[in-house]
C-alpha cells in the first residue's frame, strides 16, 4: 500500500512537471512597448549671403634731395630737402619707384628726384546673422588662387562685418571670402564663397 502511494505521488509529480513545461510562460514579457528610434537632427546654418565692398588707394612719395659737391675736396653736403605725400583712389595696382636726377639748381648741385608708389585694398564684407542656436561668432576666411584657406578674422556673435586694409599686392593671389557660423557646441556651416576680389 505504502509502495502504491509513493509510486502514486512520483507518477503525479512527474505529470505536473511535463504538463507545466509545456503551457507558454505568461510573464510580463508579452508586454509590448513602443521605442522610438527618431533620431533628432541639429543643422547649423551659415550666413545667407556675404556682401563684399572693397577700394583701392594708391599713395604717392615724391622726396627730392639736393646734395652740393665741393669741387676741391668731393665732400657732399645736402642743402635741400623735400617729401610730399598724396593719396589717390586707384582702379588698379600701382607699385613702383622711378629716380630721376638733374642738375642745378646751383653749381656743383645734384637734386635727385625719388617717385614711390604704393597701392592699399580695403575690403569690408558683412553678413546676415545665423538663425542656429548657440552661435557664439563668425569666421572669415580668405580663400586663395592655389587652394589655401587663410583665416583672416574671427568676430563675436554679435558682429556681422570686419573691414581690413592690406597691400593690394595681395590681389595677385585672387582672394575670394567667406563666413563660417560657429557655435558652442562645436559645430560649424560655411557660406558660400564670394567673387575674386579687385580694386
Amino acid at each position: 500500500m505504502i509502495t502504491i502511494r509513493r509510486l502514486a505521488t512520483v507518477l503525479g509529480l512527474t505529470l505536473a512537471v511535463i504538463v507545466g513545461a509545456s503551457i507558454p510562460a505568461s510573464a510580463g514579457f508579452s508586454a509590448t512597448a513602443k521605442v522610438d528610434t527618431t533620431i533628432s537632427t541639429l543643422t547649423v546654418a551659415a550666413p545667407a549671403w556675404v556682401s563684399i565692398n572693397n577700394s583701392c588707394t594708391t599713395t604717392t612719395t615724391v622726396v627730392k634731395r639736393t646734395v652740393y659737391t665741393n669741387p676741391g675736396t668731393g665732400e657732399q653736403i645736402q642743402t635741400a630737402y623735400s617729401s610730399v605725400t598724396t593719396s589717390a583712389s586707384s582702379t588698379s595696382n600701382v607699385d613702383s619707384t622711378t629716380t630721376t636726377t638733374a642738375a642745378g639748381p646751383y653749381n656743383n648741385e645734384v637734386t635727385t628726384t625719388t617717385t614711390s608708389k604704393n597701392t592699399m585694398l580695403t575690403v569690408t564684407a558683412s553678413w546676415p546673422a545665423s538663425g542656429s542656436r548657440g552661435v557664439n561668432g563668425y569666421l572669415v576666411n580668405a580663400h586663395l588662387y592655389d587652394g589655401t584657406v587663410y583665416p583672416m578674422v574671427q568676430t563675436a556673435a554679435g558682429t556681422l562685418f570686419t573691414s581690413q586694409t592690406v597691400d593690394a599686392d595681395n590681389l595677385s593671389l585672387q582672394p575670394r571670402l567667406s563666413v563660417t557660423t560657429l557655435t558652442s557646441y562645436g559645430w560649424t556651416a560655411q557660406s558660400a564663397v564670394s567673387g575674386y576680389i579687385s580694386c
